[in-house]
């Protein structure tokens, strides 16, 4: 996302004179992250309708509209306070009447009341949680889920997608841009890899099983959980990870990772095997 970060200040009045997609197309490009409704097909999963969401780090905005047009009510929770404004603006532009954006959650701490939302969605944001703080990965990550806890009604859901600590991707040796692109990263032990670095790491990533225990002990019960196909930036496909979804998948040839050394490890892998080792984890969790 590093392209992302220059001239953001400039994008807002940029939007209002051109309109928010030339104005993302004359700053970035192409953009796809930033414009392609196709990454939006989780929104499928969620139990939108009627609800109260609470979107945290929606970032430039990419799916807040469309959340809003399935939603009673959104709202949006961005901790940079140019990509907000720029939300703004496109929420306008869209005519989207039902969402409201705020700046904040620095501090892995939500400014909303309790029991306000039935839905809260954490895509690609709990990794980066302790990103601007000068405490363990670990300590702000549980704070963040025990807040969720706290705003959402009991019987609420969270959905929670973060990249895998042991995707095929790291584990092959592929840069991580949570360890400053040190190769294999997260997946090496966290003390050697943190010794080897040299630095605080700029996100942490868990296992199937760490997450899965993370949010046990903050109060969640585990619902479903996806593979996101090809990978979850870009799927094409959200596909359960109970083994018989795989294996229909497998002989429908969904492509089953984003390059061809992980595409061949990915489809040696057991079926029942695939969610320990896919790029992604993707979670739907039950308040208790």
């Amino acid at each position: 996302m590093a392209e992302f970060e220059e001239r953001k200040s400039e994008l807002t009045e940029l939007a209002r004179r051109i309109g928010w997609r030339e104005a993302i197309a004359q700053h970035y490009g192409a953009a796809e992250y930033l414009t392609d409704r196709g990454r939006a097909i989780f929104l499928d999963l969620l139990p939108l309708e009627g609800a109260e969401v609470l979107e945290i780090g929606p970032g430039f905005g990419q799916f807040t509209d469309l959340i809003a047009r399935r939603a009673k009510r959104v709202s949006a929770l961005e901790v940079d306070a140019d990509q907000a404004s720029f939300m703004r603006e496109k929420l306008r532009q869209e005519g989207i009447a039902n969402a409201v954006v705020i700046t904040g959650g620095a501090d892995c701490r939500l400014p909303y009341a309790d029991k306000s939302f039935d839905l809260v969605i954490l895509n690609l944001v709990f990794e980066w949680c302790a990103l601007r703080l000068d405490e363990p990965h670990e300590s702000a990550q549980m704070r963040m889920l025990s807040e969720i806890a706290r705003v959402l009604q009991p019987g609420g859901r969270l959905y929670l997608a973060t990249k895998n600590r042991f995707a095929l991707r790291y584990l092959l040796g592929k840069p991580d841009e949570h360890y400053f692109n040190m190769r294999f990263g997260s997946a090496l032990p966290r003390r050697l890899a943190d010794r080897l670095h040299g630095k605080r790491p700029r996100g942490r990533l868990y296992s199937w099983r760490g997450l899965l225990r993370l949010l046990e002990q903050s109060g969640f019960r585990v619902e479903r959980s996806w593979w996101a196909a090809p990978e979850m930036r870009f799927p094409d496909e959200m596909i359960p990870t109970e083994a018989p979804s795989i294996r229909a998948a497998r002989r429908r040839g969904v492509r089953q990772g984003d390059g061809r050394a992980v595409r061949m490890l990915t489809g040696m892998l057991p079926a029942s095997l695939v969610k320990h080792f896919a790029p992604g984890l993707s979670f739907l969790a039950v308040r208790n």
